[in-house]
């Protein structure tokens, strides 16, 4: 039995839902639900009623809820007591525009869902990554690019769609003079500039995401993104989206190698998928 399936099922129980739990537990909504779903197989009982609005415990919930909420922290006595002695130690690391697209939003939820492991994560170069992965002197890399080792496993993070914006204050034609272009790989670019000729013609050029951001700020123009990332400067009315490019993505793989995957390190890499 999974301690973090019993915190999960009281999570549920205290939020009558199951969207606010994962969203408190940092997991989706679906892993939550196969949480429960395994609790009430272990114990071959229903522990919810759901109904269309609400979510009650079932009479087996409401007995299930004191032991779980003792054993809970019966067990976070236990870890503290040895964490001093028994210190995780994960080190991460990634590449500039990773960060951005994924990493920097899963750090909190890394920390919470592993309080006993102490994380190191730092921003380097694919090459940087590539070398100290295979020296064993970092444990995971997230990169936009996937690494071509067969000594490594990779594994998908997440996909998005680039799409063409730009600065709210300019109209299209005027912005599509003062594109801001940003590297995102040779086949990408091809496309790009077939699509768009007048890039070629960008006064500003960058490989980081974070940095053509910031000149962004400070200078209108056109810009191509991915289209999560720039969801909340949609909202925020800072930049407008033209079209979406359906044909190009960017991509986000977590590398580790293969010999050096372990007990904890498998659960990192889960939370992580």
């Amino acid at each position: 039995m999974d301690i973090r399936f019993l915190v999960t099922f009281m999570e549920v129980a205290e939020t009558r839902h199951f969207g606010k739990a994962a969203e408190n537990l940092y997991l989706t909504q679906s892993a939550v639900s196969a949480r429960i779903k395994q609790l009430e197989e272990y114990f071959n009982s229903a522990l919810f009623v759901r109904n269309r609005n609400s979510l009650q415990l079932t009479v087996a919930g409401e007995k299930l809820l004191p032991y779980a909420e003792t054993l809970a922290k019966t067990l976070n006595k236990a870890r503290q007591a040895l964490s001093d002695e028994n210190v995780q130690q994960l080190t991460i690391a990634c590449t500039t525009n990773a960060w951005d697209l994924y990493l920097k939003q899963q750090l909190t939820g890394l920390k919470n869902a592993f309080p006993e492991v102490a994380i190191k994560a730092d921003v380097l170069t694919n090459e940087q990554l590539m070398r100290l992965v295979h020296e064993h002197a970092i444990d995971l890399a997230v990169t936009t690019i996937p690494f071509k080792s067969d000594d490594v496993e990779t594994i998908e993070l997440n996909t998005a769609h680039l799409a063409l914006y730009h600065s709210s204050q300019l109209y299209p034609e005027t912005a599509k003079s003062q594109f801001i272009y940003i590297d995102w790989g040779k086949k990408h670019n091809e496309v790009i500039d077939k699509l768009y000729p007048e890039t070629r013609l960008a006064r500003f050029r960058t490989s980081s995401l974070q940095v053509a951001l910031e000149y962004l700020a400070n200078n209108q123009g056109s810009i191509i993104l991915p289209e999560d990332f720039a969801a909340d400067y949609v909202k925020q009315k800072t930049l407008i989206k033209l079209e979406t490019l359906s044909k190009l993505t960017v991509k986000c793989y977590l590398t580790y190698l293969k010999e050096a995957k372990n007990t904890w390190l498998a659960e990192l890499i889960e939370f992580l998928e």
